[in-house]
């Protein structure tokens, strides 16, 4: 089976073994992306910054359509959220949660060198921050992620209890070796 971004394995036929050893090496394909291009640096780190710690979330669905979000989400409790991606070209995120109305979806905007939902006046220099916000907000939209029924693994709760108790600001302070603050540094939130 061939991959969009793998080259095709030779077969095992003499002929083509023989046709494919005079050709030229075939370039590996660019993996297949919706997002535009970068113009500005800042919106590019912005993005693979949150890109990278999405990846450690656990809560962080990829290219899940939204009807799949919305039945994972459906038995839910209310406040559960994902993020995945979104399938306009000109938005990267979006915010899957339950709401008492049933389960919605929300565009997460990258606007202003910050991330805002869609509708909304609040913009955060950092995705998370953007949750931290509406998971601590009066009217609670958010309340816990949806990591799938797979238990998060003891690592992760470990370290979600370190940056609750210590900070993401103090993680450097810890006596603790590089190789542990690294880790820290992949993944310093609470959520």
């Amino acid at each position: 089976m061939v991959h969009h971004n793998e080259t095709p394995e030779p077969s095992d036929s003499s002929h083509d073994r023989v046709k494919l050893s005079t050709e030229l090496p075939c370039p590996r394909l660019a993996a297949q992306t919706h997002f535009r291009p970068f113009r500005d640096p800042k919106e590019r780190s912005l993005v693979t910054q949150a890109t990278q710690y999405l990846g450690n979330s656990g809560f962080y669905w990829g290219p899940l359509d939204v009807d799949e979000a919305h039945a994972r989400l459906a038995s839910l409790p209310t406040g559960t959220f994902l993020i995945r991606d979104s399938m306009q070209t000109d938005v990267f995120f979006t915010l899957s949660y339950c709401s008492p109305d049933g389960p919605t979806s929300v565009r997460v905007l990258l606007k202003d060198s910050g991330f805002a939902l869609d509708g909304s006046k609040h913009t955060f220099p950092c995705l998370f921050e953007l949750l931290e916000f509406y998971m601590s907000s009066p009217k609670r939209s958010l309340k816990r992620p949806y990591r799938g029924a797979v238990p998060q693994k003891l690592q992760e709760l470990c370290r979600k209890a370190v940056v609750r108790t210590y900070g993401k600001e103090n993680i450097e302070q810890l006596p603790v070796s590089t190789v542990l603050k690294d880790f820290l540094h992949s993944y310093p939130f609470d959520i």
